[in-house]
């Protein structure tokens, strides 16, 4: 009887103290090393819906589109000690991994020391940290390399390779790196420059109601064991005068929802006028809310002493990467573009996922012209299927306040509006 007495509790503590192993295991495996700061009860990666922000070589702290058009090919020169610094900007601002150039092979001990502090940091920040690693040829050995750096609490690496180098060359390197990071304790991610392949890539056609466009789709998905769990779509050669037809027609063949945007304006006619300057709230706009991941490359400085206009920018970044990571429609939503381009604005609608409930679509409009338009959408939303009389405002890059009728929704020169679709 005294027997049966003292087993009965154990009997009942048994279970809790097994399932109190098993978590304490796995988030200290998930936590073995400062960088891999996934906490181990999300079964959603971390990098899914992550904000990634691209630190250049010629400027650590202000990375600009310009700069990060010609990723190098070869190890570079960092200041950790000046990334570091401005971490708590980066975190300010919603960042939630920094890519960064690949160190010189041989660093001295006081520079890895710079290197491990940076990685603990960031930790401390939830910052993830990775590194470019490029290959300049198919029988580039990386291996030493990934594990060194992967031994030192990066989360993974953006591979990069020459141009010239075909969608298979590329994705043998990827798949060799990618068993690497594998074979890794952590949530480690790799992400390699989308390369478009027939053998790659499957048309889909989409029925009238959801889009006027077929759309192509990547056939690699985030659950292929051999290729990168992220796609970087790079534009290089955009059209020397943007429009909202061109535009459109870039963005619409490209609604991968395991690549996200790294859009890069052409190269300037020495002396001539930047095209794209005005339309830095537009590219920002594209970047966190077409894709559920999303990588900055812009012309804001991470640093808090910053001019008015870069104080501008840095604040709507601030702005969209709240709704990126706070709106269950823009992680997890369908998108449609929307043909307006007679009037030159750019319109795109996010639909809520099939199993949210509650969620309301998303409408993000944004002016592509020196002039201010006027937006009827009643119209293509009702050949959307989509029900609703007026747009609750999410976002506005102009000083006006309230809903917009959805009639007549009204867009500044150059702005955006973000809101959502209400009866």
């Amino acid at each position: 009887m005294k027997m049966a007495l003292h087993t009965a509790p154990l009997r009942r503590w048994l279970p809790a103290c097994l399932l109190l192993a098993t978590v304490c295991t796995a988030s200290s495996q998930t936590l073995a090393r400062p960088g891999w700061n996934a906490s181990g009860f999300n079964a959603d990666p971390w990098w899914k819906r992550a904000v990634f922000y691209q630190v250049t070589e010629a400027s650590p702290t202000s990375p600009t589109a310009s700069d990060n058009a010609a990723s190098p090919l070869s190890p570079s020169t960092v200041d950790f000690k000046t990334i570091t610094a401005n971490l708590g900007a980066a975190q300010s601002r919603g960042v939630d991994a920094l890519i960064l150039p690949m160190p010189a092979s041989q660093l001295p001990d006081a520079t890895l020391d710079t290197f491990d502090e940076l990685i603990r940091q960031a930790s401390t920040r939830g910052i993830h940290v990775l590194l470019t690693l490029s290959a300049t040829s198919v029988t580039s050995d990386l291996s030493a390399t990934a594990r060194f750096w992967l031994s030192r609490g990066v989360s993974g690496f953006r591979i990069v390779t020459p141009p010239q180098t075909s969608a298979q060359d590329s994705q043998a390197i990827v798949s060799a790196v990618r068993k690497i990071t594998s074979s890794t304790v952590g949530g480690r991610v790799i992400l390699s420059d989308l390369r478009p392949d027939a053998s790659t890539y499957t048309a889909v056609a989409i029925t009238p109601h959801r889009t006027r466009h077929a759309r192509i789709v990547s056939a690699a998905r985030s659950d292929d064991s051999d290729g990168a769990q992220l796609h970087i779509d790079s534009h290089s050669t955009l059209p020397a005068l943007p429009s909202a037809a061109n535009l459109r027609q870039m963005l619409s063949q490209s609604l991968d929802p395991n690549a996200i945007f790294d859009i890069q304006p052409p190269a300037l006619i020495p002396g001539s006028a930047d095209p794209y300057s005005e339309l830095t709230k537009v590219m920002a706009a594209i970047a966190l809310t077409m894709r559920p991941a999303a990588l900055i490359v812009a012309s804001e400085n991470l640093s808090p002493q910053s001019s008015t206009t870069d104080s501008a920018l840095a604040d709507l970044y601030r702005k969209l990467t709240a709704l990126h990571h706070g709106h269950s429609t823009l992680r997890s939503g369908g998108v449609t573009t929307l043909d307006f381009d007679s009037q030159n604005a750019l319109v795109w609608v996010i639909r809520p996922a099939p199993n949210a409930r509650v969620a309301a679509p998303v409408v993000v409009a944004c002016n592509l012209s020196s002039s201010p338009v006027r937006l009827s959408l009643s119209a293509a939303m009702k050949g959307l299927g989509l029900h609703g009389f007026y747009l609750r405002t999410l976002l506005r890059t102009d000083k006006a306040m309230g809903a917009q009728d959805l009639s007549a929704v009204t867009l500044p020169p150059f702005g955006v509006y973000i809101g959502e679709l209400r009866r």
